[in-house]
């Protein structure tokens, strides 16, 4: 890493939030329906279907997350700052950039929120050891919480809810 230059691995996010609402509404729901509809009677033989479809299902989450990985280069050139993506495309990044980054109470990912005129880009990256150069980088930008962040905070929680709902209606009413 050059000192003017952070280089960060960061999931796509389009796709990673496409891939999750699939992964929790599309296949979870089918794959329980289909483990009572296969009334497997003894007790091993259902926990290691449960587990062996369950693993597909969010097997399918992990691939598409980790396939659709990118480089995102963030460049500082004397006074002009720069985010650099795989295809070569530069979003300049003027004096009135506000940013924030996210924790999740996780050690393994961090989600970084960079918004210009042009519009808000999210990084969702698993490569927490350049998160203190990200934030060396960005000292010159405004920290500053945004109405948006409440949804990128929110989002995990509204996963984990719906999985748990789904689990429970379709267990008991199907």
């Amino acid at each position: 890493m050059k000192k003017n230059e952070i280089t960060l691995s960061a999931f796509h996010s389009k796709y990673t939030l496409g891939a999750s609402l699939v992964a929790i509404f599309i296949l979870f729901p089918i794959s329980i329906v289909f483990i009572k509809a296969a009334d497997v009677k003894y007790t091993v033989n259902q926990t290691q279907l449960i587990i062996a479809i369950l693993s597909l299902v969010f097997g399918f989450l992990i691939v598409v997350m980790k396939s659709t990985v990118q480089k995102i280069s963030f460049i500082k050139s004397e006074d002009q700052f720069y985010l650099k993506d795989e295809k070569g495309n530069e979003v300049h990044l003027p004096d009135n950039t506000t940013y924030n980054i996210y924790n999740y109470n996780s050690r393994k990912a961090f989600m970084l929120r960079v918004t210009t005129r042009a519009g808000t880009k999210y990084f969702l990256s698993p490569d927490m050891n350049v998160k203190s150069d990200i934030e060396e980088f960005f000292t010159k930008f405004s920290k500053k919480p945004n109405r948006k962040d409440f949804y990128i905070k929110a989002y995990p929680y509204l996963i984990c809810c719906a999985y748990v709902i789904i689990s429970i209606v379709l267990v008991l009413f199907i």
